[in-house]
């Protein structure tokens, strides 16, 4: 037995998800039972977010038995609560990432990289997804030193043959809307899908092609049998060949030192009523989506009916409140004066697990069993495309010559001080951001 603590998830009072726009916005919806009684599969998959339904899915397309069990249901977690905006890059540039894992190694994970708002994009069409999906998507500084640096990013993405364009500051506030920016790069095959939408219909498209999907199912221990593994829920067990843990920032102690891998922080968003016409036309009138290059990242968007949406950093709770919400308002106001008198009904938050290395990490936990986690905020791509890749992992056996380096487990030193870290980290990195 792995373990037998909780999981850990705050009661729905003191969550955000149910309050979330992307909650009151949805078009997919589907209802899952809970796990009964002894099942038996050849892959169990433990987390319904992007990387568990992603690889459920390609794993059921495959024609292998698959169960899924989600503690509370698909999309609970930072899949139904993000900015929905599909980014397909790491924080570090190609010529840094290259250079880390050697050339030949290098520059395949930049063309997985590359490939994985596609995967997205091509899974919504393929699937009949009801998640809005738009194309477009362009990251911005203020600074000079932001300035040079996507330049550079620019140049990298550009040789390798990405659909990039480098933009001007007039042509940023004719696309956004929002003024101060001095430079940015524009990310064609990026965009932005309805999150929590996205996450069901996966879910959906799962069940579709044989994978049975639990809600309300939270392990709470894992053993081994045999020659694979029993899950435990308190109301069944899967039995199974093989295991995937897919729980990123709402990781629980089910596996010895899987949870100190990462650091859980919150994002908060907040968001408008649809704007009025003459609104639409000064707030983000030419792309769907940005995202500055600030240390405390701000990112922003539409969605299908013009509503406005700003995320940033968020407090340490599942529920916003009034006055943390009053800080987002202040800073979007600032960057689209328009929005003045704009009320911001909606308010929400949700954990999103950051490395130590600022990438995201696979591990081979034992011989059938794989996790990954880490996307550091960029989970709907890069989740979509790790869901793919543990695919792969089941179907051959083992991590051996995936198209993602699978890496050594190891916690975090100090991980249960990270609160406080992160505490320092904030307010030195809100310190260089005031600097620029």
């Amino acid at each position: 037995m792995l373990t037998t603590s909780p999981p850990a998830f705050v009661p729905p009072q003191q969550d955000s998800f149910q309050t979330s726009l992307w909650h009151a916005t949805a078009l997919e919806s589907a209802r899952f039972d809970a796990l009964s009684g002894r099942q038996h599969a050849q892959v169990a998959v433990i987390g319904g977010g992007y990387t568990g339904l992603s690889a459920a899915l390609t794993l059921a397309e495959h024609g292998r038995d698959v169960v899924v069990l989600d503690a509370r249901e698909p999309g609970f977690g930072a899949s139904g609560r993000n900015g929905g905006q599909v980014i397909p890059a790491f924080k570090y540039d190609p010529d840094r990432l290259a250079a880390t894992y050697g050339e030949a190694a290098g520059e395949a994970l930049l063309q997985m990289i590359g490939q994985a708002a596609d995967l997205v994009f091509d899974t919504v069409a393929r699937h009949g997804i009801a998640c809005d999906p738009e194309r477009g998507w362009v990251q911005v500084t203020s600074s000079p030193r932001g300035a040079s640096l996507l330049q550079s990013r620019f140049r990298q993405w550009h040789a390798r043959g990405a659909p990039v364009e480098q933009w001007d500051g007039p042509r940023i506030r004719m696309k956004t809307g929002a003024t101060g920016y001095i430079a940015g790069v524009y990310f064609g095959h990026a965009g932005t899908v309805q999150p929590l939408g996205y996450a069901r219909g996966l879910a959906r498209a799962a069940q579709a092609c044989g994978a049975r999907v639990h809600a309300n199912s939270p392990v709470g221990d894992i053993r081994r049998h045999r020659d694979g593994w029993e899950v435990h829920t308190d109301q069944g067990c899967v039995q199974c060949d093989q295991l995937i843990i897919a729980t990123n920032g709402y990781t629980t102690d089910l596996w010895p030192q899987l949870r100190e891998s990462v650091i859980p922080v919150y994002s908060m968003q907040i968001a408008t009523d649809p704007l009025p016409s003459p609104l639409q036309a000064a707030v983000l009138p030419g792309v769907p989506a940005a995202a500055d290059t600030r240390h405390l990242v701000s990112y922003y968007r539409r969605d299908r009916e013009r509503r406005f949406i700003f995320g940033t950093r968020g407090p340490f709770r599942a529920l916003p409140t009034a006055a943390d919400a009053d800080r987002l308002i202040a800073a979007a106001r600032q960057l689209f004066p328009a929005l003045r008198g704009v009320s911001f009904p909606h308010r929400w938050a949700g954990r999103v697990a950051m490395t130590a290395d600022h990438v995201p990490h696979l591990h081979e936990l034992a011989p059938g069993a794989f996790a990954a986690l880490g996307y550091n905020g960029r989970g709907v791509a890069l989740g979509t495309m790790m869901g793919k890749i543990l695919a792969s992992a089941c179907l051959n056996g083992s991590a051996d010559g995936l198209p993602y380096p699978a890496a050594p487990l190891k916690p975090i030193p100090l991980h249960s001080f990270h609160l406080l870290g992160v505490h320092a980290m904030i307010a030195y990195y809100r310190m260089l951001d005031g600097l620029q």
